[in-house]
This record gives C-alpha cells, structure tokens and sequence, in this order.
C-alpha cells in the first residue's frame, strides 16, 4: 500500500490497532519517507498532547499537510463523533484530502470492532467531499468476497482479494519435557511395579517404551501420583536455558505469564550469569517508553540478544534478527500463540528458526497431560476466522446515531436506522432520548463506557499508577481478593467517586497482603482448613505461582432475549479455586484422563463497578424433561464443532441455564456482537456437528470451555454420542 502511495501521491491514513504496532510501522514508514521526500506522523492522544505542546496550536493544520498519517481506531472513533457533535475535530482537513484507508491487522479484531470499523468508513464517506480507496491486510479471514463486496458498496471502487503464503523460513520446534528422562523412565517402571500401578493403555505402553514415555511423561507421572507414589520432577530451570542464548548470534524472545515473572527470570539470569544479563533486557509497558524504544534498537543492531517480555513484543513488533521465540508457559489461546511466533524468522538471511516451549502455566500441563501430541494439535489448530456481518445490527446503531448528531446528515438516516434506535429507546419524538445521548457518549471503539479507563493504583513503596484497564475487565477480574495476573498484584480495594467505581487499588502479593485484609479472614480461614485436609501447608502465594490457585469473580448477566439489545453485567462475589496436589485417573477407550478435585472458597468482600453493551441473545424454554447437566454438554460440544468446523471463536457465544419452578430456560448471547445467532446457517451447522469426529483435541478445547461439561463427559466415559 505504501508503494501506491507515494508512486501515486496520494495521501494514506494508516489505522493500526496497537500503539506498539503503530510505532513500530511509524519508524519503518518515516525511513521510507525521509528517502522519497516525504511527510509523515502518527497521532493518538500521547502525540496529541506532545503536538498541542510543540505548536502551541494549529495541530488540524499540520496534520492535513502530511502525507502518510497513522493512528489507531479508537483515535479515529473519538475524532470522528467530533465531526457529527460539533467538536474540534483533528482528522478531517487530512482525511478531506485522503485518497487510501489502510486497515491492518483485520484479525485482531473481535466482530464488534469489525463492524465499527465498516461504520466509519461508510460515515466517512458521506461526510467528506472526495472518494477514497480502502486496503485492508488480514492474516485470516472466513469470507473475503463478502468482505470485497461490501468494500465495492462503501466505495464505490472495484475490490480485488489477494491472498498467499507468508515468507518462511524452516522453523524447528522444541518441547522441553526435562531433564535426563531416562533415569526418569527407570525410577517410574520401579514405582508402577510397587504401587501394582493401574492404569490405561497409554500410560502402560509408555512404561514398556521408552520412546513413548518422552511423549508422555507428564500423563506417566501424575498417574503414579494418584497412586499414591512420589516421582521425580522433571521441571527445568528457565534462567539456565535463557542465559545459554545470551551469547547466539540472533535474538530470541522469551514470553512470561507476567511482568513480575519476566522480572523475576531477568533478576536470576543477573545474579547467576551477569555476562548473560548484559545482553538481556526486560520489555512491557511499565518500562517507559523511550527505554523500550533503546531496547529495541539495541535488539536490532545485536547489543541485546535475549529480551523477555509478557506480551508487549507479542504485537507487531519488527525486530528482524529474530530467530527464536521461548514460551515460558503457553498463552491460553492460539491467536496470542501466533501473534509470538510471527516475531521470528522475517528476513531471508536467517537459515531455520526455532520454537522452544519449557512447560510452566496449569495450561501447558493440562495439554501435557494428554500427551505432547496434543500439544503438537493445540498449537497446529487454525486460527479463529474473522467475523465479518455486513448486516450486523451494531454497525445500524453506530450509523444511525452519527447521522442524528450530525445536522448535515440527519437528512441520511434511513428507515432501519430509525426503527432500532425507536425500539431501543434511543430516539424519541424530539430526537436522542437521555438513554439516546448516553449511548452515543459512551459508544466507544473497544468499550461502551467513558472514553477512559478503569484505574489501577498499586501501594507499597509510595504509590504509582499502572496501564488503565478495561470497564468490562473491572467487572469480571479485578475485584478486591483477586490476583492481577498481569502485575501479579493482590486487588485490595475499590476507587470510587460517590456511588461510582473508578478503578482498584493493589499491593504486591504477599501473605502479610493477604493478612491485613479483614474480608479476606474467613476465606483464608477456609483455605487453611482444605489445604489440612490434603496434608498440605498453607501458602496462597506459592500455590498461585504453582498454578493451584487462581481468582475469579461470579457475574451476574442479564442478556437481551429476543435479539439485538442491551447486555449488562455486574459483579456478584469474588471467588477462589484451589487445586487438589494430586487427580484422579480415569480411564476410557485405553486412554488415561484425570480429574482433579477443585475446592470453590468464595470472598466475602466488597464488589463494584457495571458495564453495559448491546448484542445478540435468545431465550429458549426447554421441554420439562431435558437434562441440564446433558443440555450444558450439549451446548458445550456445538461450539467446539463449530471452533473445528467453521473456525469461529471459542469464546464468541456463552449460554446459562435455568430452571424456574417447572420451566426451564436456556439463555444464549454473543460476547461480542456479531449478528450471528441471527443470521446463523444452523444446518450448517448441524452438518458440522455430524460430522466431529471428537480426539483429544476437541476434549482439550471442551475442558477449556466449560469445566462442568467437561466433568459431565468424563463421568460419563467419554460418551461423547450421548452430547
């Protein structure tokens, strides 16, 4: 796109959906510009502020006399309402004059934000004066012409799809299993001859084959555990292997569960190996961000060879010496699994690359439980499909209250337009409704809420304020006695305004933490006492980082039922998990599963915070005599079909059941709204149904799924035909 660009000279808006991806574009395109005498600048609202700074005014100007302009959607969002509200809009002298729109990264978008997007342009079009083209660049997509015909509607231009293959190179990939596996494999055949171990076929064919136990000695060894034994651990340290590639000729990323975990290893590698550690260096968003800029210059001319980072380089990031990626613990979808390994082997002077996976996270060993090959099909599993519904009612909502803020185009609104927002309250006889200016002002790219985020302030040593998060994440993962997995901080207390929730405090984790916390008294109490009942001493904070014990909070959902409206959600209670030390096998057709008990301690503390969306959602009665625990197996088993067979993302529809006296309701609803329960092909997708043929890997993504379910079907020996 940036060669027709500055051969035509027309003026690009490039729209990127990180800042880390823009800002890495950003130094590619100013190289490219300052060759072929050109201008260019990114604007979101850091730049905004450093702009208004420098020029002391006459920012819109500056803007429109660039040629090439990159931002990011919900930038573009925010402007744009400024030109429907009477605002100071930014973007519109260059847009006026902007002959291609750039959309890159399509896939990193949920349907919602796809049908945003698909919005803007259609609203661009009518307020500025001239045509523009369109670009959109995808790693996957599940129905381009739908998307090319669409394009051709906003438009007005012929659209054409152009697809292929990547540039690769070889890439060799390497599960780290452990250490010496043959005195392993001899100490384990010793205990299962002691312990008369009983247990499936596999488990017995990896005892007799020492070929088969590399495969399977996770499965191997918590089966000798259920029985009582006490196998050697296998684990490695991540430190010794990090440190080794300190001294190769490329760099290797290494991705951490956290920020506090990538710290921790950098901590290591510098008290044991500091000659390592001057060619290693931590990345993520608390580094500020001309360090990170330095650090990856750095990577770039060889003076850093190792950087660890939990997702900041995980986005777009352009190092091109990059040879090999290190997954410490594996990310729990496979979308963010191919986000990390698209940063390696992106020049043609690099021979192979390599995959090195040291297993870490309760993830990695539920996957290694069934045995490397089904960690081999995880990571193998194409990525979700792209959403794309041209007749998505969202896109209708955004449109619709555009035109009505916009004098100019009110004249424009059509007759669907006008009923949806009529039948959601939004528009009245005298126009936008108190509920109808709301909506607008909290229609947003990523949220529907304030244009800012839910704040996170962590105490200790003074206070200091981390990354803003999302109100929606507020609601369902921050609340007081939850865990921050991203700053590996303890949630001790709400900010509020009144009767308003603005973000969380937290303090780092510790037991003194969790002691001070008097809402916490009766739930540590109740921790003491399971951890007893196993034979365990108490420590939440090495069963957290062991995996054992995870956090979460019990939502209330009040989905709309007969189609497209309005979803809210509102915390209920917080809640621990605790993981038993040891499962349970179970075997089914030769094969060894386990289940393992987990103890639900509920928080008795303090909650807040709502958040509110519009989406899909149906309400079902169910005869009287349908089986809930079958019904939820069921629904469980639909959406990993149609993950296997359509490609659509696992988590895009969630469902509940309930009975009410003798009625029994399902409830289903998008979580980010599609427009698919409408416009749903459903013998299609009972065509996909019919045709699973469930493994290992549609048991892994149902466990991932729902847990319940998963129970359900294990209890059942895997009658996946009773589903």
């Amino acid at each position: 796109w940036f060669a027709h660009a500055a051969s035509s000279r027309v003026r690009a808006l490039a729209v990127y959906p990180t800042l880390a991806l823009a800002n890495d574009q950003l130094e590619r395109l100013r190289q490219y510009c300052e060759a072929l005498g050109l201008r260019v600048d990114a604007i979101d609202s850091v730049r905004r502020r450093e702009l208004f700074r420098e020029l002391r005014g006459g920012v819109s100007s500056y803007l429109s006399r660039l040629d090439v302009l990159v931002t990011n959607p919900a930038f573009l969002m925010h402007d744009l309402k400024k030109w429907a509200s009477g605002g100071r809009p930014l973007l519109y002298g260059f847009c006026s004059r902007m002959g291609l729109l750039v959309v890159d990264e399509l896939d990193f978008y949920g349907p919602r934000e796809v049908a945003l997007l698909l919005s803007m342009m259609r609203v661009m079009r009518l307020a500025l004066p001239a045509r523009f083209r369109v670009a959109v660049l995808t790693a996957t997509l599940g129905n381009p012409r739908e998307l090319a015909a669409e394009l051709t509607r906003i438009t007005g231009f012929e659209t054409e799809v152009i697809s292929g293959s990547p540039f690769r190179v070889e890439n060799r990939v390497y599960v780290v299993m452990g250490r010496d596996l043959r005195p392993v494999w001899e100490e384990a055949r010793r205990m299962a001859s002691e312990v008369g171990l009983r247990a499936g076929e596999d488990v017995m064919r990896a005892l007799e084959d020492f070929e088969v136990f590399k495969r399977e000695v996770y499965k191997v060894l918590e089966a000798l555990r259920a029985s009582g034994a006490s196998p050697p651990r296998v684990e490695v340290d991540p430190a010794e292997i990090v440190a080794e590639y300190a001294s190769d000729e490329g760099t290797t990323l290494v991705f951490t569960r956290s920020i506090k975990a990538a710290e921790e290893l950098f901590r290591r590698i510098k008290a044991e190996r500091p000659e390592a550690a001057r060619a290693c260096a931590t990345h993520h968003h608390m580094v500020s961000k001309r360090d990170r800029e330095e650090i990856e210059r750095a990577a770039r001319e060889g003076r850093v060879r190792v950087l660890i980072s939990p997702r900041t380089l995980a986005q777009g990031i352009d190092i091109g010496t990059v040879v090999r990626v290190v997954h410490l613990g594996l990310p729990e979808s496979v979308r963010e699994f191919r986000q990390r390994e698209g940063r390696k082997g992106r020049r043609r002077g690099i021979p192979f690359t390599e995959t090195v996976i040291v297993p870490r996270s309760p993830w990695d060993r539920e996957l290694l439980l069934r045995g490397a090959d089904a960690l081999r099909a995880w990571v193998q599993l194409p990525l979700e499909r792209v959403v794309v519904n041209p007749a998505n009612k969202y896109s209708l909502l955004f449109e619709g209250l555009f035109k009505m803020n916009s004098p100019s185009l009110r004249r424009l609104l059509t007759r669907q337009e006008v009923d949806l927002l009529r039948e959601l309250g939004l528009l009245g006889r005298r126009g936008l409704t108190p509920a109808g200016r709301r909506a607008w002002n909290y229609l947003n790219f990523y949220e529907f809420g304030p244009p800012f985020g839910m704040k996170r302030v962590m105490v200790g040593d003074g206070e200091s304020y981390l990354e803003d998060v999302g109100h929606c994440d507020l609601v369902e993962r921050l609340q007081p006695g939850c865990i921050d997995y991203s700053s590996g901080g303890l949630v001790v207390d709400l900010l509020r305004k009144g009767r308003v929730t603005t973000g969380v405090v937290e303090a780092p984790l510790s037991w003194e933490a969790l002691e001070r916390l008097d809402f916490l008294s009766h739930s540590l109490e109740e921790y003491r006492k399971v951890k007893a009942r196993w034979g365990e001493p108490a420590n939440p904070v090495s069963d957290y980082y062991r995996g054992r014990l995870h956090t979460g909070v019990a939502v209330s959902v009040d989905p709309p039922t007969g189609g497209f409206g309005l979803l809210r959600k509102a915390p209920s209670r917080v809640y621990w998990e605790v993981l038993a030390p040891t499962s349970r096998p179970v075997v089914s057709g030769g094969r060894t599963y386990f289940l393992r008990e987990r103890v639900s301690i509920p928080v008795m503390g303090p909650v807040g915070g709502s958040y509110r969306d519009y989406t899909y959602g149906l309400a079902v009665e169910l005869e009287p005599g349908e089986d809930l625990e079958w019904m939820r197996l069921g629904l469980a088993t639909l959406l990993v079909a149609m993950r296997l067979s359509g490609g659509l993302p696992l988590d895009l529809i969630e469902y509940s059941l309930e009975a009410v006296g003798d009625r029994k309701v399902m409830l289903v609803h998008e979580t980010s709204c599609a427009g698919l329960l409408e416009s749903m092909d459903w013998a299609s997708v009972r065509r996909g149904l019919e045709s699973l043929r469930p493994g290992e890997l549609a048991e892994v993504l149902l466990r991932q799924l729902d847990e319940e379910a998963h129970l359900t079907l294990l209890s059942s020996g895997m009658r996946w035909d009773l589903a």
